[in-house]
């Protein structure tokens, strides 16, 4: 395929953020299938061991039978020795390869989410879903996976890698100027956040630069918290600077893309159409608003529903949701 031939043809940079995207997924996979296989299974074989005494008790001739099983033994153990062993070591690389080369199709907004791709767009993931039609439970190890959820159907590495391709190719001049981004994203925060306003900016690069790195999009934040300690020691004592960086990472995603931080703009834009850029991210979502957007887009929430989701993601007292709260949902639901 062409898309095949695009991947290669790609800057290494890119090829490894595809790739390390991929993975990351495939160990989350990984971790599942092993804790699965660690499940104790010995507990049913003391009941049995149980059910024999009693029989020995009641002076059966079961125990008799046993042990001449165990005069035999030497076969079974000539058996084991000679086929068990190596056939069990082989069987686990066997299904451990499998797992490192595809991904469940439910975890793609995931990985998407890792490339800074939109993770929600109907159109890309109609693509990766025809990809993997093909990959039925006959082919995979779907019982090792049903606690992800689309167990029969899986992408392959190849499938993620021609997608991505073809994605990524038109936005490699985005990824290369992240900061011009970042600046035109964020109405009206110069006036009013002056040094924090460029500590988010530098946040962003230095998180991108960070994931073609490692591919790692959860260790963003300490490498970026390092670097603005450094920055703003005379700003700021340096205890103070770990404990906020702590409490970021902690409590909302401070490493937002150029292009998630647009789409969360625009989504919170719904909730104020009446307030102008310039005032927009000062201001916080309450019930009221929620009721009134629910009611412009027709749809029908609860109260309860509603309370529920402020107090999931509020971080302040009055449980109102402000932008970064808002950020924060966004991103875990997938939407940004």
């Amino acid at each position: 395929m062409a898309s095949e031939n695009l991947f290669f043809s790609l800057p290494q940079k890119t090829q490894k953020r595809i790739d390390s995207a991929f993975d990351s997924v495939c160990k989350k996979v990984t971790t599942k299938s092993s804790e699965l296989d660690n499940l104790p299974a010995g507990g049913f074989i003391p009941e049995q061991g149980g059910f024999v005494r009693n029989d020995e008790g009641e002076n059966f001739n079961a125990g008799g039978f046993i042990r001449e099983e165990e005069s035999d033994g030497g076969f079974l153990r000539d058996d084991s020795s000679a086929l068990g062993g190596g056939f069990l070591i082989e069987d686990e690389d066997q299904h451990n390869a499998k797992l490192n080369s595809q991904i469940p199709l439910s975890l793609i907004p995931s990985a998407l989410q890792r490339l800074d791709l939109p993770p929600d767009d109907d159109e890309i993931l109609a693509v990766f879903r025809n990809a993997a039609t093909g990959w039925t439970s006959s082919n995979n190890e779907a019982n090792d996976l049903q606690e992800f959820g689309e167990e029969d159907q899986f992408v392959s590495r190849d499938d993620w890698r021609s997608v991505c391709a073809v994605l990524l190719e038109h936005n490699l001049e985005e990824h290369d100027t992240p900061g011009q981004d970042a600046v035109m994203a964020e109405p009206g925060m110069e006036s009013d956040g002056g040094a924090d306003s460029d500590e988010y900016r530098e946040s962003e690069v230095e998180v991108e630069e960070r994931e073609d790195d490692d591919g790692d999009y959860i260790e963003g934040p300490s490498t970026s918290a390092t670097r603005r300690r450094t920055r703003r020691t005379t700003h700021k004592p340096p205890s103070s600077s770990p404990q906020s960086s702590t409490t970021s990472s902690d409590t909302q995603p401070r490493k937002l893309t150029s292009r998630q931080r647009h789409t969360c703009i625009d989504a919170y834009s719904l909730f104020f159409p009446t307030v102008s850029a310039e005032e927009l991210l000062s201001q916080r979502i309450m019930i009221k608003d929620i009721q009134r957007a629910a009611k412009l887009l027709n749809e029908k929430l609860k109260a309860q529903d509603m309370v529920e989701m402020l107090e999931t993601f509020s971080t302040s007292p009055d449980k109102s949701m402000d932008f970064e709260d808002f950020c924060g949902m966004m991103v875990k639901a997938k939407l940004a």
